[in-house]
This record gives structure tokens, C-alpha cells and sequence, in this order.
């Protein structure tokens, strides 16, 4: 869980005035991005550590959390601050049948327009930073992975949902649609955003690079120090995809995680990154400074790329003739999780 030193230093020790006005305008010549990497108040750290001891989410704590983490970037800054998936309130992952810890994770997600939302939106704003952030964001009786996009003016420019969960997550969350996949024209460049796993899948990535991205978000829940065995969500692994992705994508990708963060360039590079296992307490945030100068969107030419319509009327016609193809096949069913029936009977297992 987030180091009590650290909760007091920027909720107790630490009087953080608003960057708003030492910040005028942002230089794109120095263009500075945050990514933190603490913990939400009372989860478990370093990842993958699964040590609760009694505690549970709280997203009021962890969204006052979160607005000094914010002020403290700016200060420091910051021109964009990027927050793990589902830092608001943190990441969960339960056994299958009834929990507490499940239950009280279902009270403690945000609503868009709700108090802490609006905390979060007013950060923005009065911090004159962009803002990317993942939450458990509740619609009526069902919960999404969410990520939101706000600038500087406190203005809402997406909030999206993972479009298909990962994993166990698939049990608890519900699926986002298609229509999400968008990259957004801001003064610094084109940005996208993406979270977790979905950087492993082409019918998620592909849409998202024919848009020709200058910086990307990808939002990882968490990353233990590299080396530590956790299976397919081990540092190596969600670093292999962030990379991946800046390459085929010739984009910067900024890889926001609780635990070991990391940034790289358009060729794949390294650029900056923290290990878990790095002082939390010292740096709960990486930071990385780019040149956005060069990023002018205009004259963009789709036609020529990889990701071109014309690539994939190529990706069709070389699909394998021996491999069936079934017109009523629907891929993977949209699947929507009630949580007044996992409150009963846990999670809903996927088939």
C-alpha cells in the first residue's frame, strides 16, 4: 500500500499552491510528461504484492491522493500527468464466489459528474495540465474500465472504456465499443490512448495507429521490478508491447504503472524508467521532457501506411483460404457484468 511517509508528505507535510498561474503557456520545445507510478491509498506495493492487511479501497482518500499528486507534478513542471488503469481506486483481483473486497470495490467507483470526478476535472483546470487518468467508472448496474482525457482548461475530451477486458478482469468489468478508438488533435500533437492489453491485440491497435499518433498513453494497471516472474503480466511483457507499439506506430508511448513506469521513443528506444523496486517514497513520479515542436498535424497522408485502407483489403484478401470463414461469426460477444449479481454471487465467469 501507498508508504504512510509519502501519504504525509503531500496530504500533511507538504502546503502545494496551484500551478495555474506560474504556468502561462506550455513550451513544446520542453513538453513535459508525469507518470506516476505510487500506489492508490491502502493497495498493496511494491506489485505484485497482494498483502491487504484489512484495508480496502477508498476512492475519496485516493482521489485526494491523486489531486496532490497532480499539484506536485505541476509544480515540478509537468505539462501532462498520466495515471495508471485504474488507479481510481486502484486495480482489483479476487477469487471466484462472493467478497468484501469485492463489494465494497463496487461502492468505491466514480460516476462521471460525481464529486470526485469533478476533483479531478477541477485539478486539471487549476493545475493548467492535461490529465489522463484510468478509473472503475460505474454506469447504472454495471462497471467499466475508464480513461479519461481532460486539458488544461478543465474541459473533457474522452472518457473510454477498455473495449475488452483482460483476463479475470473479463469477470467483473464490462466491454467498451469500437467507437472509442480515437485520437485526439491537442496543441502539442496527435494523442491516443490505450490500456493494458489491449496493446497486444490488432483489432485494437490497428484502428489507433491509422490515426498516426505523435504521443501515446498506455495505461498498465501495474509492473514489478523486471525479472519478477508473474506470468504473461510480468514487467518484460508489458514493456515488449509499450515498446512495440511506439515502433510500429513511430509515436512517443508514455507506459504509466504502479510500480516500474517507463517511456519510449518513436524507434523503440528507452527513454526514461523507474523499477518498482526504485524509492517510491522519493520518486512516486517519472517524468520525461520531449520536443513537441515538430509535430504538426497537417497535410497527414493516410493512404501510404501500414495502417491505410488499402492494408487491409491486403490483410483480407492474404487471410488463409483454409482457415473457415463464418459471415455470422461476431468474433467475441459484447459482454456486460450486472454488479447487483456479482454483489450476490461474485464474479461472473466468462465462458
Amino acid at each position: 500500500m501507498i508508504p504512510k511517509t509519502l501519504m504525509s508528505l503531500l496530504l500533511i507535510g507538504v502546503k502545494l499552491s496551484s500551478a495555474h498561474a506560474t504556468k502561462e503557456q506550455t513550451d513544446l520545445g520542453n513538453f513535459t510528461v508525469a507518470l506516476v507510478r505510487t500506489s492508490p491509498v491502502n493497495v498493496p506495493y511494491p506489485p505484485p504484492s497482494n498483502d491487504w492487511y484489512g484495508q480496502m479501497h477508498d476512492i475519496n482518500a485516493t482521489v485526494d491522493f491523486g489531486v496532490k499528486l497532480i499539484q506536485r507534478a505541476a509544480l515540478s513542471g509537468a505539462d501532462f500527468v498520466a495515471f495508471p488503469e485504474l488507479w481510481f481506486p486502484g486495480y482489483i483481483d479476487v477469487n471466484p464466489g462472493p467478497s468484501k473486497l469485492l463489494n465494497n470495490y463496487f461502492s468505491q467507483t466514480i460516476t462521471v459528474n460525481d464529486t470526485n470526478w469533478n476533483k479531478l476535472v477541477s485539478a486539471a483546470r487549476q493545475n493548467n495540465v492535461w490529465l489522463e487518468f484510468g478509473f472503475a467508472q460505474r454506469i447504472n448496474d454495471h462497471v467499466y474500465m475508464g480513461q479519461g482525457l481532460v486539458d488544461s482548461d478543465g474541459n473533457v475530451v474522452q472518457i473510454r472504456q477498455k473495449l475488452r477486458p483482460s483476463g479475470s478482469e473479463r469477470n467483473i468489468f464490462s466491454d467498451g465499443t469500437i467507437d472509442q478508438l480515437v485520437v485526439h488533435e491537442t496543441p502539442f500533437g496527435r494523442l491516443g490512448m490505450l490500456e493494458c492489453w489491449e496493446h497486444m491485440h490488432p483489432t485494437m491497435t490497428f484502428a489507433v495507429h491509422a490515426q498516426l499518433e505523435n504521443i501515446h498513453i498506455a495505461a498498465f494497471p501495474w509492473a514489478p521490478d523486471l525479472d519478477v516472474d508473474t506470468g504473461v503480466t510480468r514487467s518484460e511483457v508489458s514493456i515488449a508491447g509499450a515498446r512495440l507499439y511506439a515502433v510500429v506506430g513511430s509515436t512517443y508511448v508514455f507506459m504509466p504503472a504502479v510500480g516500474t513506469a517507463a517511456v519510449f521513443a518513436p524507434n523503440g528506444t528507452t527513454v526514461a524508467s523507474i523499477q518498482a523496486s526504485d524509492c517510491v517514497n522519493e520518486t512516486p513520479i517519472l517524468y520525461h521532457t520531449i520536443n513537441a515542436t515538430d509535430f504538426n498535424s497537417g497535410n497527414l497522408t493516410y493512404d501510404t501506411t501500414e495502417y491505410s485502407w488499402a492494408a487491409v483489403q491486403q490483410i483480407k484478401d492474404a487471410y488463409p483460404s483454409y482457415i473457415p470463414k463464418n459471415a455470422n461469426n461476431s468474433f467475441i460477444s459484447h459482454r456486460e457484468n450486472s454488479i447487483s449479481e456479482m454483489k450476490k454471487s461474485g464474479p461472473i465467469m466468462s465462458s
